[in-house]
């Protein structure tokens, strides 16, 4: 008895929960992401009987989606962004009417995907190679592979189908997926450019090397491949890791200037490979040399132009001095000619008293300012500058007096015993001198 209700529940249980392990609900393909354009398959499946005992639908998210109908399995095309969600299957049993539904599977639908393209170095020496891969988020793709170079336009590679490839070519490489049949494919990835870098040293000389440039010079550099003087080149310059110059001419010329302080480098492709190249040369400096500066450059300039006016007015001087003693030693010459003393004194008069301001002294000499008188005997203004005769003492008697009077000729009486005046113990005796009237005011004693 225990036996037998055992086995009734048994059975009972599982015509009550037959729905939830009987029938399943499957997609093909059975990928985890669909795009739009691309097709799906529900198949839906009873386990149960024949599948034409049975009516199908497919329910989105617990609603009718696609109504009952013989056929256990149900297509979808295009799938659409708006397909993404939850789907179960229900089976109707035509001849009892008994439902029994599947479990729930989630349907992902994404936009076009994009493939990575990634490479290892994207330069390679000549003879070596580089691995390509293309991924993209899904499963079920096969790639496409497609090259280019400067030269030559865009082809596919037939025999690669695979995600990674191996490659020795130098040129710009692209890659798309396909799946479905090759019904649909993904959008095509980016570009990457392999190249193949020659051994050839690449180096940089200067023209003219200097060691020294200044403001205001310029410097030509020229980069020269070794081993490589018969291949045509084009060169490509960067200063300070930007580009400057890119072009068949393997010359540089640079400009320098105050802000000057730059480094160069080059790097050549053969003209009919672009895709193959030299390595970089090293760097060379461009500068303006550091002892090199405005303020010297400025002081040159005053220089150059005080040497030359120094110069001029030290000739002047020397031409004023050279007129000065020759002026001196001509008045002195004629003085001597007229027996008068070169020593000049503007302050001496008769009036004056003090010794000190007398010429030279000499023995039995009396010096004495000569006067000018009219013909009246008034005495004339005196000149400016006095000119002193040197006299020398002569005893004419106790009232002596000159000889016959001289036509023209004017007298000057000095008396020789006036306190102060002349050489002291002098004898007092009056002295007359004859002075003629000269040209231009030359007195001649």
């Amino acid at each position: 008895m225990t036996k037998v209700l055992g086995f009734i529940l048994v059975m009972n249980a599982l015509l009550c929960c037959r729905h939830a392990e009987g029938a399943i609900l499957t997609i093909d393909p059975n990928w985890s992401t669909f795009h739009p354009g691309e097709s799906v398959t529900f198949i839906c499946d009873m386990n149960e009987g024949k599948d034409t005992d049975w009516e199908y639908e497919i329910k989105k998210n617990g609603e009718q989606f696609l109504r009952s109908n013989p056929y256990k399995s149900f297509t979808l095309l295009p799938i659409q962004i708006d397909h993404s969600d939850e789907y179960q299957c229900c089976g109707l049993r035509k001849s009892s009417g008994d439902t029994k539904c599947s479990d729930t599977v989630s349907l992902t639908v994404t936009a076009q995907p994009k493939p990575t393209l990634t490479a290892g170095p994207t330069t390679i020496p000549v003879g070596g190679s580089v691995t390509l891969s293309c991924s993209l988020p899904s499963a079920g793709w096969k790639y496409k592979w497609y090259i280019r170079t400067k030269n030559t336009p865009e082809v596919q590679l037939t025999d690669e189908e695979n995600r990674d490839i191996n490659v020795a070519q130098a040129g710009i490489y692209r890659c798309l997926g396909m799946r479905g049949n090759e019904n649909y494919q993904s959008l095509v990835s980016d570009e990457v450019s392999i190249t193949i870098s020659f051994s050839n040293k690449v180096v940089v000389t200067r023209q003219p090397n200097w060691p020294q440039m200044f403001s205001g010079e310029s410097i030509t550099l020229t980069c020269e491949v070794q081993g490589g003087e018969t291949t045509d080149w084009t060169c490509e310059w960067r200063r300070d890791g930007k580009t400057v110059k890119m072009g068949n001419d393997k010359h540089l010329t640079v400009n320098v200037n105050e802000s000057s302080s730059e480094e160069y480098m080059c790097q050549c492709r053969r003209r009919d490979d672009w895709h193959s190249l030299t390595k970089w040369s090293e760097k060379i400096p461009v500068s303006v040399s550091v002892t090199v500066s405005t303020p010297v450059s400025s002081s040159s300039d005053v220089l150059m132009i005080i040497g030359p006016v120094g110069g001029i007015l030290l000739v002047l001087l020397l031409v004023l001095l050279w007129y000065y003693r020759r002026s001196k030693d001509l008045r002195c010459r004629w003085w001597k000619l007229l027996k008068i003393s070169c020593g000049v004194n503007n302050g001496f008069n008769k009036n004056d008293t003090n010794e000190s301001s007398s010429p030279l002294h000499g023995d039995d000499h009396i010096y004495e300012s000569v006067n000018f008188s009219d013909s009246s005997g008034n005495v004339a203004d005196k000149p400016r500058d006095a000119t002193y005769s040197l006299i020398e003492l002569k005893n004419f008697g106790k009232e002596s007096i000159p000889n016959e009077p001289v036509e023209g000729a004017v007298y000057y009486r000095l008396e020789s015993g006036m306190k102060g005046r002349g050489r002291p113990g002098a004898k007092e005796e009056a002295v007359y001198s004859e002075i003629n009237s000269g040209p231009e005011n030359n007195n001649t004693i």
